[in-house]
């Protein structure tokens, strides 16, 4: 060990030595390169180039010193390739004795991998953010587990505050769900096969991973919509993939998808036991009930096949349809909502129906994002809104902008809301009354009389994200704003009375209903 050590000192001061040698040789010979520059200080005069050892255009012959700078050029060189060498040898054998464990081979099967949660030491931690009501759970582990937040009712009183859940990660967040049947058993989606799940609530999330998904490790999928119910969870992902889970999300069959499926899957909702939906973006809809091994078509046609026919009769953008929608937007009822690529029209569809109905825009302004204003907590309410570029917000409030026939001008009406210019990309009622809008920049507003006017809530002034998805859960008492960058929060409501606990039960009763059917 002392021999080891002795070499390597000596090897060191070689280096030393070496660069020694070049600091002595340089300076005669940069003297010599600027002979005739009057002393100036600057390696480079108006005539001279050392660097390149030769005069600049329109310089005197006299100035010209060939070789001088080459000589500099020449020792400095040496002396730095004389000590890499040096130091390189002195630690080859320390990187000899590094060796990098072999990879365990993956399972050719779907499996699940729950990390380790984190030791008692990394406790949680809550931030409040500046400008702001919103609290941080902060506190970063490598299993992305998160505890439930300590309370602190004496600065943010409980169901006045937006909570995010640090899940230790900087991807997308696309998609989040909840059994109607079990209010506690959630899952979260997004980015590089991002996948997470709750027990507790939305408490606490725990990273979820599948073995050996792809067989090319270039295949990174990205997990853009889930839907719970019961024992039955659904993923799409994309590249179009379609996974399945009759457990509860404990084990995963891939489900195949036909090579002939128009369109990439979209939106997917689950019926009941092996039951679901699934909307793809051309606007083929179709259901199965045995678990995906075989599927029902809904519509005679996609949306291509249709305004192949009807472009001519005034519907404004139809021409220029790019064969894909960018958004679907499905009711409890089974009703859809959908954005065409450009924004420049939208489509509906209701169940019964052969086909989508092309409807024109309202405006100039294409369309950003579209939605039904079904409130959460149960109870029927007629209507949608629509976003436009430049963060204009529209609402309809009765039926009928879904016809074939309709004005969507007659229909959409401007609400009152200053956006700055910043997109809504998304928009849920809680109640009839209360929504929540959020968009670019980590917007939110919320409306307090049914849309008719917004305002700014600051909760997330200081996120440095995008929020694409807002969602609620158990009738409208917990809610959730998912986005860019990892971000996730979290709002609890206080418990509804009245005709919104009828309307809850209501729902409850619905699901289980829904459930013992199937």
């Amino acid at each position: 060990m002392a021999t080891k050590t002795t070499r390597r000192r000596a090897l060191i001061a070689g280096a030393i030595g070496t660069l020694s040698v070049a600091s002595l040789c340089a300076p005669p010979a940069w003297i010599q390169a600027n002979q005739g520059t009057a002393g100036h200080p600057r390696v480079r005069d108006a005539r001279t180039d050392v660097t390149a050892g030769q005069a600049r255009p329109g310089s005197p012959p006299e100035t010209q010193r060939p070789g001088s700078g080459i000589r500099a050029e020449q020792a400095l060189v040496c002396g730095l390739a004389g000590a890499s060498f040096l130091v390189r040898r002195a630690t080859t054998k320390c990187r000899r004795h590094v060796h990098c464990p072999a990879l365990p081979a993956q399972s050719s099967e779907f499996q699940t991998d729950e990390l380790e949660a984190p030791p008692a030491a990394q406790a949680c931690n809550e931030i409040e953010i500046r400008r702001g009501n919103l609290v941080r759970v902060a506190g970063l582990s490598a299993a992305a587990s998160l505890g439930p937040a300590p309370a602190r009712s004496e600065q943010v009183p409980e169901g006045q505050a937006w909570v995010q859940y640090d899940l230790n990660t900087g991807e997308v967040l696309y998609d989040i769900d909840f059994d109607p049947l079990d209010k506690n058993h959630g899952f979260v989606v997004g980015a590089r096969g991002l996948f997470y799940e709750t027990k507790d609530g939305g408490k606490r999330w725990v990273s979820r991973s599948f073995a050996n998904l792809g067989k090319s490790e270039d295949v990174t999928y990205r997990f853009q919509n889930v839907a719970v119910l019961g024992n039955d969870v659904w993923i799409l992902g994309k590249p179009a993939l379609l996974l399945h889970s009759k457990d509860a999300g404990k084990s995963w069959k891939k489900v195949p998808l036909s090579k002939k499926l128009p369109g990439e899957p979209k939106v997917i909702t689950a019926s009941g036991k092996g039951k679901a939906e699934m909307a793809t973006s051309s606007g083929a809809v179709y259901v199965t009930e045995n678990d995906g091994k075989n599927w029902k078509s809904l519509v005679q046609e996609t949306v291509d096949a249709t305004l192949n026919r009807v472009s001519s009769s005034g519907t404004s953008g139809a021409s220029y349809f790019t064969g894909s929608v960018k958004s679907i937007k499905r009711s409890p009822d089974g009703r859809y909502l959908a954005v065409a690529q450009r924004g420049n029209f939208y489509l509906s569809f209701s169940p019964g129906e052969p086909r989508w109905l092309p409807h024109s825009r309202i405006s100039a302004r294409r369309i950003q994002a579209m939605g039904f204003k079904q409130p959460a907590d149960g109870q029927k309410e007629p209507g949608a809104w629509m976003s436009l570029n430049g963060g204009y917000l529209t609402q309809a409030e009765k039926e009928g902008y879904d016809e074939l026939s309709a004005d969507s001008k007659e229909f959409f009406k401007y609400s009152e809301i200053r956006s700055g210019g910043i997109g809504i990309i998304d928009l849920t009622y809680r109640t009839p009354l209360e929504g929540w809008a959020a968009g670019g920049s980590g917007v939110i507003y919320q409306t307090k009389d049914g849309g008719k006017t917004w305002q700014f809530d600051p909760s997330g002034t200081d996120l440095p994200c995008n929020l694409y998805n807002v969602k609620f859960f158990d009738g409208g008492k917990v809610g959730y704003m998912i986005g860019s960058a990892g971000v996730l929060l979290r709002r609890t409501f206080e418990a509804e009375t009245g005709a919104n606990a009828g309307a809850d039960k209501s729902a409850s009763a619905a699901a289980g209903a829904l459930a013992s059917s199937a």
